[in-house]
């Protein structure tokens, strides 16, 4: 199969709505689905291919409703995803497999972990979002992901408004990474995971396409980390594989301390001087394997 349409497949699901999702890494592999951050889109799993690859991994990276290739999705919740994810696999011929949440995707893994332990093998999360009402959990974090999570969870029209006049301003034009004013802010070992053409122009093209139809998907889907998750942290009972840096900027490390506190048997490692960007491109290797075992 041509590369190009590994990377824009299409399935029409049972509530008839379009999924996208590209595929990358082996085909014959072990299966990973892989759940991007924010704003992106299924071709940010491309940073993963040629490791997936070596290793004998298959990544299914779906795209969220309204990012991408999928239809926006009319008062989405975080716990809705998971029977999308499900469907997928169905289609896919997969009935086991481990999922991959990096930042944003984080509580995506989460979500399935709570919804669909019985097919999966491992939930692996790596700099994810945590809840936002955690303790100290955005202390750390950049001025403006910090106020849009504030008001998402208190007044989510005006920050739906703001979200999606943020994004059509900053990533629309598809040109850079992160903006500026959050790039200035990263620690050393970020600056230097971002100094990689391919690893740069991966994360704005993901940008981009998340962008295909509009912000009010990235905007909406931004919001939704700053709403109840729906779901208890301590009813997981899935094996959940935990990383993050203590230098992370863009998801505080606190997150990552109380999400692997109120997780059941969580296995987590912290790295004192990585950050957002460094550890899952840099250290993919020891992360992936825990998806072979």
């Amino acid at each position: 199969m041509p590369l190009m349409d590994k990377v824009n497949q299409r399935m029409r699901l049972k509530n008839g709505r379009q999924l996208g999702f590209a595929e990358f890494g082996d085909p014959g592999g072990v299966p990973l689905v892989y759940f991007h951050g924010w704003p992106s889109c299924r071709l940010e799993a491309e940073a993963l291919d040629t490791m997936c690859a070596e290793m004998r991994i298959r990544v299914i990276a779906p795209d969220r409703p309204g990012l991408g290739l999928s239809e926006f999705q009319p008062a989405r919740k975080l716990v809705d995803f998971p029977a999308d994810v499900m469907e997928l696999c169905a289609n896919l011929g997969i009935s086991r497999f481990a999922v991959m949440g990096v930042s944003g995707g984080g509580p995506y893994a989460l979500s399935c972990a709570r919804q669909l332990r019985e097919h999966l093998s491992a939930a692996l999360v790596v700099c994810g979002v945590g809840p936002a009402d955690a303790p100290g959990a955005t202390r750390e974090m950049v001025m403006i992901n910090r106020c849009l999570l504030w008001l998402a969870r208190r007044v989510p029209k005006v920050a739906q408004l703001i979200a999606g006049s943020a994004m059509a301003m900053v990533w629309k034009k598809g040109n850079q990474a992160l903006p500026r004013h959050i790039e200035v802010r990263l620690p050393p070992a970020d600056r230097e995971a971002l100094k990689s053409e391919k690893l740069r122009r991966i994360l704005t093209a993901a940008s981009s396409e998340a962008m295909r139809n509009g912000a009010r998907g990235p905007a909406a889907d931004g919001l939704i980390y700053g709403r109840p998750w729906g779901f208890e942290l301590n009813e997981i009972k899935a094996p959940v594989f935990l990383w993050h840096g203590e230098a992370d900027v863009i998801v505080p490390a606190a997150m990552g301390h109380f999400l692997a506190e109120q997780i059941p048997g969580c296995i987590a490692r912290f790295y004192p001087k990585d950050g957002h960007f460094s550890l899952p491109f840099e250290k993919g290797r020891e992360i992936l394997s825990v998806s072979l075992e």
